[in-house]
């Protein structure tokens, strides 16, 4: 009825994200940038892009330039993330794996104290072995009582073992999700701050390309239809209930027996004497 700790995983056991797991330098949208974006969308313009006849190609070459190279930086960020969380992962996968079987090893343990009553009865303090005869009744009902605790405090040890080693595997399943969240929060903020940057850029773009465009009241829709979009898993990472229980409660182990005054020992049990 033995099963692993955490601190018996190896490297796995201590996965913990890196320093730069949350970090995330500024993308600026600099003077060049700017200036560059306003250029394009004047060429654009008076090139008549994008074409509201039926049949053409919706949107212009910059605002997929945009949307491509955003789409790259968020699968950056999402190869990231996964590099970051895959070790908590698998220290996870194995806990989830251990956790039944340390949960059937202590309810094993549990049932087999059970069987065995915490005290004896008068009767049972009472049987008398060979030689314990002519013994004193309170000498005899000590030694049972002392033979019974022998057999006993074995169970009771390896059933408190247990529940003190499922609530540490519990406890590191719980930690290792809440840090699993974290990271996968910190990711997807940093796409929200790629989007918002993508998105200054297309709107300076656009902004400046609908003064030049001949039919520039008219093509709002057709670029709205090209905006860079904020991937479906950072969603659902913010949307995450960071309050949801990963494992349930521990309940305390059975069978612990109630203290009880000590017995003194009666001089005729002293080794030798009867």
């Amino acid at each position: 009825m033995t099963a692993e700790t955490p601190s018996s995983r190896g490297p796995a056991g201590s996965a913990r994200p890196s320093r730069r797991a949350t970090a995330a330098r500024a993308v600026s949208y600099g003077v060049l940038a700017r200036w560059g974006d306003r250029r394009q969308a004047r060429a654009d313009g008076r090139a008549g892009l994008p074409s509201l006849e039926p049949g053409r190609p919706a949107g212009t070459p910059a605002l997929e330039e945009y949307h491509q190279d955003f789409l790259a930086r968020v699968h950056r960020e999402r190869l990231r993330l996964d590099r970051e969380t895959a070790p908590m992962h698998q220290s996870r996968a194995g806990l989830a794996v251990r956790l039944p079987a340390t949960e059937d090893a202590l309810a094993r343990a549990r049932a087999s104290l059970d069987a065995i009553p915490v005290l004896l009865d008068a009767a049972q303090l009472a049987v008398r072995r060979g030689g314990e005869t002519h013994t004193a009744a309170d000498v005899v009902a000590a030694r049972r009582a002392r033979e019974h605790e022998a057999r006993r405090r074995p169970l009771v040890d390896e059933a408190a073992r247990l529940h003190a080693q499922l609530t540490q595997m519990r406890a590191e399943y719980a930690r290792l999700g809440s840090t699993i969240r974290s990271c996968e929060l910190a990711a997807a903020t940093r796409v929200r701050r790629l989007h918002a940057r993508v998105m200054r850029r297309v709107s300076a773009y656009e902004r400046h390309l609908v003064r030049r465009h001949p039919a520039g009241d008219r093509i709002g829709p057709a670029l709205v239809d090209r905006h860079p979009v904020v991937p479906e898993w950072v969603a659902a990472a913010e949307a995450a209930d960071p309050a949801a229980p990963e494992t349930g409660p521990v309940s305390p182990p059975t069978g612990i027996p109630t203290p009880r005054p000590p017995v003194h020992q009666h001089p005729a049990d002293q080794p030798g004497q009867e």
